[in-house]
């Protein structure tokens, strides 16, 4: 963990800087605390993201340049593993799915009549869901949001750090 010399008033300064910054480059009016995250709290992504970062390494004189950001920073639009043609296929079975359950439901519904018991027990028989194995998008830990307490500790050292790797010492 990094020891970073700071006066109390210059990281309170920075504090109330940055968090003004954040909240009129992002559009956000609410009240906010040093472990938002800019992504997943405040509606940033992608390049906006990017953006955000390079008008506040300008405005705050922040060194960026050697910070890695991978991880960070989430994919702008499709590239996060829902390209066009995944779109296209996944409402091909979309509509495959709908056709398969009404067809159950219409040869289960003419076969009510000869055996009712039998016709329950088709219709209700799952179709299977082609979508059911298709995992969630892993959840981002802690370390890997970017927080408006990073950009407080990064304005107050000169460079981007993570908040959570740096102690401040208040001279």
């Amino acid at each position: 963990m990094e020891t970073i010399e700071v006066r109390f008033a210059d990281l309170r300064r920075a504090a109330e800087q940055v968090t003004a910054f954040v909240e009129k480059q992002l559009g956000c009016e609410a009240e906010y605390g040093l472990r938002t995250g800019v992504e997943e709290d405040m509606g940033s992504a992608g390049l906006d993201t990017e953006q955000l970062l390079c008008e506040f390494s300008e405005q705050f004189r922040v060194d960026v340049s050697k910070f890695d950001f991978t991880g960070f920073i989430s994919p702008e639009g499709f590239q996060d593993g829902g390209t066009p043609l995944w779109i296209i296929l996944g409402l091909f079975f979309l509509a495959v799915y709908v056709i398969a359950w009404t067809t159950k439901f219409l040869i289960g519904a003419i076969y009510w009549p000869f055996n009712p018991k039998a016709a329950t027990s088709f219709i209700n028989e799952p179709i299977g869901n082609p979508f059911h194995s298709t995992p969630a998008p892993p959840r981002k830990s802690q370390h890997d949001i970017l927080t408006i307490g990073d950009f407080v500790a990064s304005a107050a050292a000169g460079y981007f750090v993570k908040r959570e790797r740096v102690r401040f010492v208040f001279i």
